[in-house]
């Protein structure tokens, strides 16, 4: 059989994303790379990885075996590094005195990567894997149930736009409506939105750069004077300034920017194999980047009970919150280190269990 060729396209749009996911994990203030606002992250980043998502979607794939290859690359991972990353969280609380993340019990390990996802802190990220998974399950659901009527992925993002403004509507009320629902639902416009532009847009798309990202930025611009914020906090469903309209146009119009700008950075994309590596496994830096920062803190820490320096890192802070970063008087440049931590570690885990998968399969 001849083996797909790779979208070295959407390797490039899904490395934009990820790096503004670690970004938005640094708890120094300010964003690196937003525009000076114009493109907040939380106001895109993770309907982005829905959008990139929904691109693949494979409609000859049928629903079971559909269902059985996304729970293999996705939930069993989840829950294998959930259990380890719970005994992580346990072994520093034993050693070090760290006070953050949840005890091991039957919800941590089984119920809390979908009910909650950042209860052992240092994977902060992981909440989104399983939310993900859930929204490609809704939407698998929703496009069989729609397939009996000619354009289904027009009728199913239609569908799928009254679901996510619902559930934005949802939590704007402040509802008491299951979290582990609201977070699908609201990315499910996003996944058939990229259903929808692989079957019926992509092809449209050859207005030429300078007029297209003028025209985006012009209505992004109008869209944030429009709002205090369209920045909104999806992992918690708390915290939703803007209305339905605001948050699926914002995040249209990013995905739109940002698509032309993967396309610009192809080339560089193929010829790198750093960046190659590092845009196949955004699952693996969307897993670890969190402790790859909490561990940043290290050398600080060091140099702070040598004496060598960073006498104002907070020992204390390190201890009781995951996701404490140093920066003397504020400064944020501080950032790229903690960036850089976040994304080098991730990637280190993800060579060595490249290599631990290589291993089994040898042995099998």
């Amino acid at each position: 059989m001849k083996k797909e060729q790779e979208n070295t396209l959407f390797r490039a749009f899904n490395l934009i994303a990820i790096l503004f996911v670690v970004d938005g994990h640094i708890p120094i203030e300010g964003e690196l790379f937003n525009f000076g606002g114009l493109f907040r992250y939380y106001s895109f980043h993770l309907m982005m990885f829905a959008f990139s998502s929904g691109y693949f979607f494979k409609e000859e794939r049928k629903f079971k075996e559909a269902v059985v290859h996304d729970f293999k690359r996705s939930v069993i991972p989840l829950y294998i590094w959930n259990c380890i990353y719970g005994i992580i969280c346990l072994v520093l609380s034993k050693l070090l005195g760290t006070t953050f993340g949840e005890p091991l019990s039957v919800y941590s390990l089984l119920i809390a990567p979908f009910t909650d996802g950042q209860h052992f802190v240092l994977n902060l990220g992981a909440w989104f894997i399983g939310a993900l998974f859930l929204a490609k399950f809704l939407y698998r659901i929703l496009y069989f149930l729609c397939s009996r009527w000619k354009r289904t992925d027009i009728i199913s993002f239609i569908i799928s736009v009254i679901v996510g403004c619902g559930a934005v509507t949802l939590c704007r009320r402040g509802t008491n409506f299951p979290i582990f629902l609201l977070r699908p639902m609201i990315l499910l416009p996003g996944y058939a939105g990229g259903v929808l532009y692989h079957k019926r847009l992509e092809s449209l798309d050859h207005l030429p750069v300078v007029p297209y990202l003028s025209i985006i930025l012009g209505l992004r611009f109008i869209l944030c004077a429009m709002n205090e914020n369209l920045a909104y906090l999806l992992s918690n469903c708390s915290y939703f300034p803007c209305n339905a309209f605001s948050v699926y146009a914002g995040a249209a119009l990013a995905i739109a920017f940002y698509l032309r700008i993967a396309r610009l950075l192809n080339n560089t994309i193929q010829n790198s194999r750093i960046l190659l590596f590092a845009s196949r496994h955004t699952f693996d830096i969307m897993m670890h980047h969190g402790l790859g920062i909490f561990l940043a803190n290290g050398f600080f820490l060091i140099l702070n009970i040598l004496h060598l320096g960073a006498k104002n890192f907070s020992v204390s802070s390190w201890r009781t919150q995951g996701g404490y970063a140093y920066a003397p008087d504020g400064r944020p440049e501080y950032a790229v280190l903690y960036l850089a931590a976040g994304l080098l570690f991730s990637l280190m885990i993800a060579c060595l269990t490249e290599k631990l998968k290589k291993q089994i399969q040898k042995m099998n």
